[in-house]
């Protein structure tokens, strides 16, 4: 099994380099940042993680994820990945395009994957389908309003 930080390391650094190429405004680090900081209220260990501005600081990787999480249960993890992806989706709106979560499962390595789904309760191929299933809503209510 994957240790915690490393997963968690893996799939923030995974959605930083997504959400960057898809971000119209450049770089989201300073965005992930900011959840993260304010996760850290509902998940005490997320002050373990710390997002660089990768702007001015070319070398340097952006994702620091200390071993102190590696104590924390599985299950919390997940729950915090699931809530960082999904806000870091809706910030980016319609920049975030169809697929967005979907690439991130493509990306992460299939060890990774099987981990967090398996492991830790996030279901990346779910997550997509309710995002799917909400925009189609979204839809079809802005279709039947203007009727």
């Amino acid at each position: 099994m994957i240790e915690n930080s490393e997963v968690m390391r893996n799939v923030l650094t995974t959605l930083l380099k997504i959400s960057n190429r898809k971000a119209t405004g450049g770089d989201v680090a300073p965005t992930m940042g900011s959840l993260i900081k304010k996760l850290e209220e509902k998940y005490s260990f997320l002050e373990h993680v710390e997002i660089k501005d990768t702007r001015f600081l070319e070398a340097v990787d952006p994702i620091t994820v200390m071993s102190d999480v590696n104590s924390v249960p599985p299950t919390e993890i997940g729950k915090a990945i699931h809530e960082i992806i999904y806000s870091m989706n809706e910030s980016l709106g319609r920049d975030a395009g169809f697929y967005f979560i979907k690439e991130i499962g493509n990306r992460i390595g299939d060890d990774c994957y099987t981990t967090i789904r398996d492991d830790m309760g996030v279901n990346l191929n779910l997550m997509q389908m309710e995002r799917d299933v909400s925009r189609m809503e979204r839809r079809l209510t802005d279709r039947y309003k203007t009727d």
